[in-house]
C-alpha cells in the first residue's frame, strides 16, 4: 500500500509528484533567501547605512536607486523567474497526463451513490460493489458518473481527483505501475456519510485480474 501522493505507484501520479517536488523546493529557497535578508536587516542597526557610520555624507539619489534595483531583483524579476519555471512545467505536465482513452484500454464503469461505489467491468460483463481491481502496468480508462449528488474519485498513489457528476460522464485515465492495494476516497462532501465513501483499489498481475473477474462472473455477479 502507498503513502499517498508523494509516493506516486503510477505515471500520473508520478508526474505530479515531480511538479510538486519542484514547487516545493522553489518556495523553499525563495524562503531561504528571505529569511537570509530578514535575518542580516535585523543585526544591522537600524536606520543607519555603512556611509553614514563612517562618517561619509549619504546620497539619497544612489540610496534610492539601491532600493529600486533591490524592488526590481527581488520583487519584480526574482517572482518572475519563479512564475515563469513553474508555468513551464505545470504545461509539460499537463501535456504528458493522459485525458482520453485510448482504443485498447480497459474501460470500467463506475457510479457514486449514497453511499457505495458501482463498478462495472463492460468487456466483460460482470458488475461490484466497493471493490476495483486494476491490472498491473496497463492503462485504464475509469469512466465516472454519479447517480445522485456530485462525488470525487481520488486515489492519491495513482492519480488525481476528478468530479463523479450526475448526467455526466468524465474520463480519468490511470495506470498501476506495481501490485498493491490503495484506497479510493471520495473528495467531495457528499453528504452526512461521506466519510465513509471509500474503496479498496487492487492493483494486480494480470493471472491474478482475470482469476478474480472469472471469480466474480462464477458466482452470479453478470450484467445479464
Amino acid at each position: 500500500m502507498g503513502d499517498g501522493s508523494l509516493d506516486p505507484q503510477g505515471p500520473v501520479a508520478g508526474t505530479m509528484a515531480d511538479l510538486w517536488w519542484l514547487m516545493f523546493w522553489l518556495g523553499l529557497a525563495v524562503f531561504v533567501v528571505f529569511a537570509v535578508m530578514l535575518v542580516l536587516a535585523l543585526f544591522r542597526r537600524r536606520g543607519e547605512e555603512p556611509e553614514a557610520r563612517s562618517g561619509v555624507d549619504v546620497d539619497e539619489d544612489d540610496t534610492t536607486g539601491r532600493l529600486a534595483r533591490w524592488f526590481l531583483g527581488w520583487g519584480v524579476i526574482g517572482p518572475g523567474v519563479v512564475i515563469t519555471v513553474v508555468f513551464v512545467a505545470t504545461v509539460a505536465a499537463m501535456k504528458v497526463l493522459p485525458t482520453t482513452a485510448a482504443p485498447d484500454d480497459l474501460v470500467i464503469e463506475v457510479v457514486g451513490h449514497q453511499w457505495y461505489y458501482e463498478v462495472t467491468y463492460p468487456d466483460h460483463g460482470v458488475t461490484t460493489t466497493d471493490e476495483l481491481h486494476l491490472p498491473v502496468g496497463r492503462q485504464v480508462a475509469l469512466q465516472l458518473t454519479s447517480a445522485d449528488v456530485i462525488h470525487s474519485f481520488w486515489v492519491p498513489e495513482l492519480g488525481g481527483k476528478l468530479d463523479m457528476m450526475p448526467d455526466r460522464v468524465n474520463t480519468l485515465v490511470l495506470q498501476a505501475d506495481e501490485p498493491g492495494e490503495h484506497t479510493m476516497r471520495c473528495a467531495e462532501f457528499c453528504g452526512l456519510d461521506h466519510a465513509t465513501m471509500m474503496m479498496p483499489v487492487v492493483a494486480e498481475s494480470d493471472a491474478d485480474f482475470d482469476a478474480w473477474i472469472a471469480d466474480l462472473a462464477g458466482n452470479g455477479s453478470g450484467d445479464g
